[in-house]
């Protein structure tokens, strides 16, 4: 996100009282754009959208969520719009409070535990440096179909990078 915010010059703040941090940016073919890092625990990140949705009159068609993704390995990248949770905790939340499943998700790729290793310690865990610069290079491309999607056509840029195999 912070790449995202820093390309179109605009700075993350945080409103008195406000769960989140949000940059908004007033340009692009779905203008005005905010994006927004949730403060609360993630299973609970669902939370702060109900009211960002209301004041900037969006339905859950217009929301993109950047998300881990247990079931892509580590690094790959995909863009797509509607779909179940997958137990991803986060997922519940943002659909609990939007009533929809129907917003675009952003997964980047962070492959299953190792045998022995649990999910949660696989999540939270140190991912080795392979894995790290992995993610990383994923992080970078998915600040990349962000701002594209920001300038032109989301279901064209859901095509492209997903037909690519980012």
């Amino acid at each position: 996100m912070e790449a995202c915010a820093d390309h179109y010059g605009v700075q993350f703040r945080k409103t008195f009282f406000a769960r989140y941090l949000h940059a908004r940016l007033t340009t692009g073919q779905y203008g005005p754009v905010v994006f927004v890092k949730p403060l609360t625990f993630m299973n609970r990140s669902g939370q702060v959208i109900p009211k960002l949705m209301s004041r900037y009159h969006a339905g859950p068609e217009k929301l993109l969520v950047v998300c881990d993704n247990l079931d892509l390995e580590v690094g790959r990248v995909r863009l797509k719009r509607g779909g179940g949770t997958a137990g991803h905790n986060g997922l519940k939340s943002v659909v609990s409070e939007t009533g929809s499943c129907e917003f675009y998700r952003l997964y980047i790729g962070i492959g299953r535990p190792a045998p022995g290793e649990s999910v949660v310690e696989h999540v939270l865990g140190s991912p080795s440096e392979q894995e790290r610069n992995s993610v990383e290079a994923a992080c970078r491309r998915a600040a990349e179909i962000i701002r594209n999607a920001i300038e032109g056509d989301l279901d064209q840029v859901m095509n492209d990078c997903n037909r690519r195999g980012a």
